[in-house]
């Protein structure tokens, strides 16, 4: 009888202890999904806030080729735009057709944005150099993406065989140079013309001095300086540009500076002062002086205004994301996209509605 009792009074004091547990750890378990639920209302209560209303839209964003870095940047952009706009809305990423071909596409509504360089814009507008026709039905929701320079360089062994000093210098001595460019109508290949007018020499020239001019790909001229079969390069780049470094890595080159006056007769297309820092690539130990563009985005001048400020404050307020998808448009500077160098043609009303909100445009 005794140890039953004991039985009794040991079964009491095990359920007293499990009932005490069980209502000191349900307030934590509760606290705890309560936190949690608190955070996940509050994150898609800040995902909603800026999410644009009204209906969806569909807009098409032209880049260049599947792996260039306009290919990226396009990819980043639209990943932007679709967290930003309305629900069910769509940004495609076309892989063509350039900086001198997205500004007709743009003017010609084949598609709704697109990323240019500054260079182009102005050259459209102004119906010169790469256009017969004036496009002036495009705006910009912002530039200075970017830093590309025109890039220059020749084998050592030739420029020490002809005391080359400066471009002029192929001129004066008449020298047969090999120049390599890439193919006619692209931007390399108008920035090599370019060059050369702004020296006062000509492609007819470079070949009645015994030179020659060659226009092909990228493949092609890094093997024919391997072989000692080109002499000269020019060609649009930015830093560690995969065509010039691996020239550089296996060709003894120089980085050839453009004469001040050169400078300024090629900022006339356009074009601005930029400076190649030092040690950018292999061998090239000094800064170089020549001209350079930024990258842009564009649409046209009967764009949504609403979309265009919605869009242009989305890349503004994005700078980390942006160079998150791509370390070059960490020199985008949002305070500086609106200013008229940055972009070669006027903003678009959105666009300079939002950078006027901001203060940073008067």
């Amino acid at each position: 009888m005794r140890m039953n009792r004991w039985k009794v009074v040991m079964l009491l004091i095990l359920a007293f202890t499990l009932l005490i547990a069980g209502c000191s750890a349900m307030p934590n378990n509760q606290v705890k999904s309560t936190q949690k639920t608190e955070v996940a209302t509050n994150t898609t209560e800040k995902a909603s806030s800026e999410k644009m209303t009204g209906s969806p839209v569909n807009v098409k964003m032209a880049t260049l080729s599947q792996g260039s870095s306009w290919y990226v940047y396009g990819a980043t952009m639209a990943n932007l735009f679709r967290k930003h706009l309305p629900d069910g809305s769509m940004v495609d990423v076309l892989p063509y057709s350039g900086g001198i071909g997205n500004v007709k596409l743009v003017a010609e509504k084949q598609a709704e944005l697109a990323l240019t360089f500054s260079v182009n814009n102005k050259w459209a507008y102004e119906g010169k150099v790469a256009y017969d026709k004036t496009f002036n039905n495009i705006s910009a929701l912002a530039g200075g993406f970017d830093q590309y320079y025109v890039g220059i360089i020749w084998r050592n062994e030739f420029a020490e065989k002809y005391g080359l000093k400066t471009i002029k210098d192929l001129k004066e001595k008449k020298v047969p140079v090999r120049l390599m460019t890439v193919n006619v109508g692209s931007q390399g290949e108008f920035a090599a013309r370019q060059v050369f007018e702004a020296n006062g020499l000509s492609y007819d020239e470079i070949k009645a001095n015994g030179g020659s001019v060659t226009h092909t790909s990228f493949e092609v001229i890094q093997s024919a300086f391997q072989d000692g079969q080109a002499d000269m390069f020019i060609q649009v780049m930015t830093k560690g540009h995969p065509s010039f470094t691996e020239i550089a890595l296996t060709t003894p080159v120089t980085f050839v500076s453009l004469d001040d006056d050169v400078i300024e007769k090629l900022k006339s297309y356009g074009n601005e002062a930029a400076t190649l820092p030092a040690g950018v690539y292999k061998g090239q130990d000094q800064p170089v002086k020549t001209v350079g563009f930024p990258t842009t985005v564009i649409v046209a001048n009967d764009f949504p205004e609403e979309l265009a400020y919605q869009m242009t404050k989305v890349l503004a307020e994005s700078k980390a994301e942006l160079e998150a998808g791509h370390k070059a448009l960490s020199v985008f500077k949002p305070e500086d996209a609106w200013k008229p160098e940055k972009l070669g043609i006027p903003l678009h009303p959105g666009a300079e509605k939002y950078y006027k909100e901001k203060g940073w445009m008067k």
